[in-house]
């Protein structure tokens, strides 16, 4: 039975009034909280004061001592305070040396080289680089070929006799070059699939032609024909005294390491070669011209645009600099803030001044979503055409070029933390020819740098002329892009190769 209804229902019958609710009394006011006792006086007030900001940093890149053999053969060394000395072995000759129809050799050829060697071949030269606690690294650029060794300074000299013994003795094994380029033609088609990558090596094969716009580690079609005939002939030709620099960097002193690279290179051939490729710039694209490369069912767009810019011994490479990373270089850069920040068409915008010694780029990149493929593209030529005209309401400004300054300072310094590092940017400075105080005066020469001069370096600029990839699903792009003026074009397959 239902308690409550029977006892209500009781209620009833007897005619009796329900008792009254008791009074409650009021809540007494609230009493002030015990004040605590006083804290004791801080025994360090100064931690409350943000500290100014101190002066800035200054650059000291080091000067390198320097001395060529009487072979030819450069050396250069940077005494660093540090237990491991880090070489490099440069020569000056890569992919712009390789002749029509065999792009990928000069690559090809320094990966043969660290497969072995008369004396150690095969895993003997694994097992020798080993003992040195080190790894053996061979990598080939538009300009150069290094080869990149690391030992405790007190190994410096049989560091210094393995790479001599590397580029002067290798093996060439047959069945070994069978097994390296059947991985390496692995990697090319594994490349191929990534869409940044393969609308990059479209444009710039689009802009620059063969054989220096070919990829640096070769098209597929040319890879496979290449020979071990090939790769001895190349070695025979670019691996010469007069084209080399062997870079140190660690405790060590000149004379030192010159008594061990003299007794070490008796054998490489003396003199110099003339194997780059003659270059001349195609005519440019017409106007607004977007080189589409199918991709069914891809989600993203990945786009590329490219111009001719001077190369790299040119007047004025330092504003371009400047100019490319206020464009693209920065979080903070314009085509960043605009793609990403602004309009969320993408997680970043990417622009770079590439500069050779035979011709240079300005390299706009970014992956966006498909359905705003053309929405973006405009945006970025938007971006280019406001950096070229100042009267276009977007006038470089003075807090963007400092940005950009500071950044570039900055990532020089950087490189001062390893000793791999300096050796590259010491490469650099050899094979282009440039002064061996250069890098010392390199923040000076950007501090020089103004607006209206990164403006001039912008006039260049040329939008309506760009040769613009987009690596995507045509079905989705195609008809948004000629909507807003492009003319898409299918990208041959010679470019894709």
């Amino acid at each position: 039975m239902n308690l409550w209804r029977y006892g209500f229902a009781v209620v009833l019958a007897c005619g009796c009034a329900a008792a009254p609710a008791p009074k409650l009394d009021p809540m007494p006011p609230p009493q002030p909280k015990p004040t605590t006792s006083a804290l004791p006086p801080d025994p360090e007030p100064w931690r409350m004061t943000r500290p100014a900001a101190g002066k800035p940093g200054e650059l000291r890149f080091p000067e390198p001592e320097r001395i060529a053999l009487a072979s030819g053969l450069s050396v250069i060394v940077v005494k660093k305070a540090v237990p491991v000395a880090s070489l490099q072995l440069v020569f000056r000759h890569g992919a712009a040396a390789s002749p029509p129809g065999k792009s990928g050799l000069s690559a090809l050829t320094a990966r043969m080289l660290t497969e072995g060697t008369r004396k150690h071949p095969g895993p003997k030269l694994a097992e020798e680089v080993e003992r040195l606690g080190s790894t053996l690294d061979a990598d080939a650029g538009r300009d150069t070929t290094t080869l990149s060794l690391s030992a405790l300074t007190e190994d410096l000299e049989r560091a210094i006799e393995l790479l001599a013994e590397v580029v002067q003795e290798p093996a060439f094994v047959q069945a070994d070059f069978e097994r390296v380029r059947s991985e390496w033609l692995d990697g090319l088609r594994a490349e191929r699939q990534s869409p940044d990558r393969l609308a990059s090596l479209t444009a710039l094969g689009a802009l620059l032609g063969k054989p220096h716009g070919s990829p640096v580690s070769g098209t597929l079609s040319d890879v496979q024909e290449l020979s071990l005939n090939d790769l001895r002939d190349f070695h025979q030709k670019a691996y010469r005294a007069a084209d080399a620099v062997l870079i140190v960097v660690g405790d060590t002193e000149l004379d030192r390491t010159k008594k061990a690279v003299e007794r070490s290179f008796k054998k490489l051939a003396r003199g110099e070669s003339n194997l780059e490729q003659p270059f001349s710039l195609g005519s440019p694209p017409p106007p607004k011209q977007v080189l589409l490369v199918d991709r069914p069912g891809a989600v993203q767009s990945a786009i590329v645009a490219v111009q001719p810019l001077p190369k790299r011994s040119e007047p004025g490479y330092e504003a371009r600099e400047l100019l490319t990373t206020l464009l693209g270089g920065l979080f903070t850069s314009r085509l960043n803030l605009n793609l990403r920040e602004e309009h969320a068409y993408t997680y970043g915008a990417h622009a770079q001044n590439v500069a050779t010694k035979h011709w240079g780029a300005l390299f706009v990149a970014t992956s966006v979503r498909s359905d705003v493929t053309a929405e973006a593209l405009v945006q970025v030529l938007k971006e280019l055409a406001h950096a070229r005209d100042p009267k276009l309401g977007k006038p470089i400004s003075q807090e963007e070029l400092g940005r950009a300054r500071a950044d570039l300072v900055q990532s020089l310094g950087a490189r001062l933390e390893h000793g791999a590092r300096i050796a590259g940017t010491l490469g650099e400075m050899w094979s282009q020819g440039l002064p061996p105080d250069y890098y010392r005066r390199y923040p000076a020469l950007l501090a020089s740098e103004t607006t209206d001069s990164v403006t001039r370096a912008a006039s260049i600029i040329n939008e309506e002329r760009l040769t613009i990839v987009v690596v995507g699903d045509r079905s989705v792009v195609e008809a948004s892009l000629r909507k807003v003026g492009f003319q898409v074009v299918a990208a041959p397959p010679a470019l894709t190769d």
